[in-house]
């Protein structure tokens, strides 16, 4: 694994060589910016989904949204806002880190990259991966950190407001990982391979 400072730009004689190949280019956003106003419905989807399941679930949340209601307030002090920052940060580097535990020899490739930007952390790779391992590969933080883990403190009564927040957070933040999913999986055939070249992804 290589630290970059940026996600790699698409290298246009690898997409002629991968299209003579006989790999298909994926229907996709072709910028992040794209990228990101298509995954908005995925945001609030993600949002409304994780909204539903705390509401169903934590009681306290219940309260606060009949306070809120009502009478409500809001006050943070600066010791507060520095720890909710570096607590977020952390919880983005977690998020990062599950997206490249399932990715094949993540440790010692030279084809898979890490780095931080203005949107957080990401975690990249140029290896050919398995379409359902892909899949997995995106999938896994969302699900892990916005539905199993608020889940299971809930279950062990350990869940509190701030952590439901984080949930919140990483369940939005995931709308990009969501929207490649839906385009891998509609896509790409189930036994095929995916590929990516920088901000295009190609399947065999």
């Amino acid at each position: 694994m290589k630290y970059i400072k940026k996600l790699p730009e698409t290298d246009r004689e690898r997409s002629a060589k991968l299209c003579s190949e006989g790999w298909k280019r994926l229907k996709e956003p072709s910028g992040m910016l794209s990228a990101l106003l298509w995954s908005l419905s995925f945001l609030l989807l993600n949002a409304g989904i994780y909204l539903w399941m705390l509401y169903d679930m934590y009681l306290p949340f219940r309260d606060f949204l009949s306070a809120a209601q009502t009478d409500f307030s809001f006050s943070v002090s600066l010791p507060d806002l520095l720890f909710g920052f570096a607590a977020l940060f952390l919880f983005v580097l977690f998020h990062e880190g599950l997206h490249a535990c399932l990715i094949p020899n993540v440790l010692k490739s030279d084809r898979v990259f890490w780095g931080l930007n203005g949107f957080g952390a990401f975690v990249y790779t140029a290896l050919p991966i398995p379409r359902n391992r892909f899949l997995l590969i995106t999938a896994l933080p969302f699900v892990a950190l916005s539905f199993a883990l608020p889940a299971a403190l809930n279950a062990a009564g350990l869940l509190h407001g701030f952590t439901a927040f984080l949930c919140l957070v990483n369940a939005m933040g995931s709308c990009v990982d969501c929207l490649n999913f839906f385009l891998v999986f509609f896509q790409a055939p189930r036994n095929s391979t995916v590929l990516m070249n920088g901000m295009e992804t190609y399947y065999l």
